[in-house]
C-alpha cells in the first residue's frame, strides 16, 4: 500500500514538473503573446474586478488594490498604481501616501489638499479603487510554495498546483478542499489521485476560477505510516539475523 502510495506522489510531482516544464519550454513565445496577455488581463480587470464592495462610501482602501487617479488638465499628475504592502502609494511630485484605511472620499480630499501646493485653480480629480482580490486563486497547505496566483481564466488544479512548485510529500492529495468564490454549494473535497489515475486531469469538476481558494491537507497518517515503516524494518532485521 505503501509503494502504491509513494508511487502516485512520484507520478504527481512528475506531472506538475511537467506542466512547470512546459511553461519554461513556452516562455521564448511571451514576448510575441504579452500584448494579448496584456489585453486579456485588463479584460479581466475591467469586467470582473470590484467593485466587490469598493462602490460603497463606506469601501476602505486596503494593500493590492489598484487605484488609478486622472488629475484634469494636469496629466503630469496622473498614476495607476497598486497600494503597496505598507499601505502607500506614490503619486508624482506629491510623493509617497498612505492611504491603506482611508474611503475613496478622504483619499480624494486628502490628494486635492496635497496637490493644492502644486495647482492654482480649481482641482478636478478622477480616482479609481479596484479590488484585484478576485483576480487571484489561493493555495495553501502543503504545497511548495503557498501563495495567491493571478489566474485570467479557467485552469485546471494541477497546473496551479505546478505553479505553486506541486505538493510537498506529506500532502494529502485524497482530501483536497476547493473553495469556490460562488458559494459554499459549489466546494468539494477532491480526490486528485483518482483524477490523475484516470487521466481526467482537465475535468470541469477541478477546473478553478478567479476567487476559489485551494487547500491541501497533510496526511492525517503521516506518523502512523512512519511507525509501520520502522516496524518493518525491525521486523527485517529480525529475519535477517535469523537466515545468517
Amino acid at each position: 500500500m505503501r509503494t502504491i502510495i509513494s508511487l502516485r506522489y512520484y507520478l504527481i510531482m512528475a506531472i506538475t514538473a511537467g506542466f512547470l516544464f512546459t511553461g519554461c519550454a513556452s516562455s521564448n513565445n511571451v514576448s510575441n503573446s504579452s500584448e494579448l496577455n496584456a489585453g486579456m488581463q485588463a479584460q479581466a480587470m475591467s469586467s470582473t474586478t470590484t467593485q466587490r464592495s469598493t462602490d460603497t462610501p463606506t469601501y476602505r482602501i486596503r494593500p493590492g488594490d489598484e487605484i488609478e487617479v486622472l488629475v484634469w488638465e494636469h496629466p503630469n499628475f496622473n498614476v495607476l498604481t497598486t497600494v503597496s504592502s505598507t499601505g502607500s502609494i506614490a503619486v508624482p511630485l506629491v510623493g509617497e501616501m498612505r492611504i491603506a484605511g482611508l474611503t475613496q472620499e478622504e483619499f480624494e480630499q486628502e490628494l486635492s489638499r496635497r496637490l493644492s501646493t502644486y495647482i492654482r485653480d480649481e482641482i478636478s480629480l478622477t480616482i479609481s479603487i479596484r479590488n484585484t482580490e478576485s483576480l487571484m486563486v489561493s493555495v495553501f497547505g502543503m504545497v511548495t510554495r503557498p501563495d495567491n496566483y493571478p489566474v485570467v481564466d479557467e485552469i485546471s488544479i494541477f497546473r496551479l498546483l505546478s505553479t505553486a512548485g506541486g505538493p510537498t510529500e506529506n500532502a494529502n492529495m485524497r482530501k483536497v478542499h476547493l473553495y469556490r468564490q460562488s458559494g459554499a454549494e459549489d466546494s468539494a473535497i477532491l480526490d486528485l489521485t483518482e483524477y490523475l489515475d484516470s487521466g481526467r486531469m482537465e475535468d470541469p469538476a477541478i477546473l478553478v476560477r478567479q476567487g476559489d481558494i485551494i487547500y491541501i491537507p497533510r496526511k492525517d497518517n503521516a506518523v502512523r505510516e512512519m511507525s509501520e515503516f520502522l516496524r518493518d524494518v525491525v521486523v527485517l532485521f529480525g529475519i535477517f539475523r535469523i537466515f545468517n
